[in-house]
């Protein structure tokens, strides 16, 4: 993953920075190293020509005295500065050019506190790692973008799958098998994608099948299906071949074992129901309404039979009085109630 040649491109920041190691006194890059570094910055020329960049790393081969170093640490904040004016242009829109100058900040940011012999140790590598989780994480540009992508169904076009795949590459050279580390209170497949918003079997298979994360993304993924209704679904980021800035920095200690991996339990899709197990069903629904009709009935049986027997007998006491009305020629008055007073 780290390992850049003349003929294979890698992601900006592993180029220039192969490695973080701290120094003090010597080159930090070796000539092979270097000339990866350049051919990375070539590459991007359109758009670090003005930054000064390049010309900065040439001189990383020699800083060997107080004044070349001093003079190195003004040219790296010098293109710093360039770089972070680019930024605010309302004319820098592309995304992939704004995470690409993010990475030659989090570079040239790098070396500047390396080869300070006033700086703290290890302030080197706590910069690079704060630039990203604050000034790259809050990029709306590219969050937004690498949401839209990833939690999208549509295809991902050439320039959103060599997004995803430089930040992935970047997350890895960053924090190793600690990519899953609680940031801020949540935890991240990848930029702007928290792994709480994936809720389904499906939605795994799907982000792990996407060209970019399955090269790039250095995943496993393992599923443990023994319990009768659940599935369980195990991402875990794999160990690297490269010490990881997170590693460098010594905050890998204070990551939990829970968060080395994400466990997402979901349940079995239900086997169709035989025509058998049908009608079984079916007999036992007709069966409880007949058993609660009955039950129900004989909870009220004198009731019924009260009401029934005083229905019956002034029907039939009415039936009389208009048989001996008839005999003696009289009339029959029944009181009925209206529902309405005065």
């Amino acid at each position: 993953m780290l390992r850049a040649t003349f003929r294979l491109r890698v992601h900006l920041f592993s180029a220039v920075v192969p490695h973080a190691k701290l120094f003090n006194g010597g080159g930090p890059l070796t000539e092979e190293e270097l000339g990866v570094a350049n051919a990375a910055i070539a590459e991007r020329d359109e758009i670090l020509h003005m930054s000064g960049l390049k010309s900065a790393v040439n001189s990383l081969l020699t800083v060997d005295s107080p004044h070349k170093r001093r003079a190195l640490i003004k040219a790296m904040g010098d293109s710093m500065d360039v770089l972070r004016s680019e930024l605010y242009k309302k004319s820098c829109v592309d995304v992939n050019r704004r995470v690409q100058i993010h990475e030659a900040i989090m570079a040239a940011g790098f070396y500047q506190r390396a080869i300070d012999m006033n700086v703290l140790k290890g302030e080197a590598v706590r910069f690079v790692l704060n630039h990203y989780n604050f000034d790259v994480r809050r990029d709306v540009a590219i969050t937004k973008a690498v949401h839209d992508v990833l939690l999208s169904k549509e295809g991902a076009s050439l320039d959103s799958d060599q997004l995803i795949r430089d930040l992935l590459l970047l997350e890895r050279r960053l924090y190793g098998k600690y990519r899953f580390a609680s940031t801020g209170g949540r935890r991240w497949l990848t930029l702007s994608v928290e792994l709480s918003d994936i809720k389904t079997k499906e939605e795994m298979n799907r982000l792990m099948n996407l060209p970019s994360i399955k090269e790039e993304g250095n995943f496993t993924l393992s599923v443990n299906g023994g319990e009768k209704l659940w599935e369980t679904l195990v991402l875990t980021p794999n160990e690297e071949t490269e010490t990881s800035f997170l590693e460098m920095a010594n905050l890998h200690s204070t990551v939990k074992k829970s968060d080395f991996t994400y466990t997402l339990r979901v349940q079995k899709p239900l086997k169709p129901i035989t025509f058998a197990e049908r009608f079984k069903e079916a007999l036992l629904h007709y069966w409880v309404i007949w058993f609660s009709l009955w039950i129900m009935f004989f909870m009220v049986d004198e009731e019924i039979i009260t009401l029934v027997a005083l229905i019956f007998l002034k029907h039939r006491q009415t039936q009389i009085m208009h048989e001996e009305a008839k005999k003696t020629k009289g009339k029959v008055y029944v009181a009925t109630s209206t529902g309405r007073f005065g």
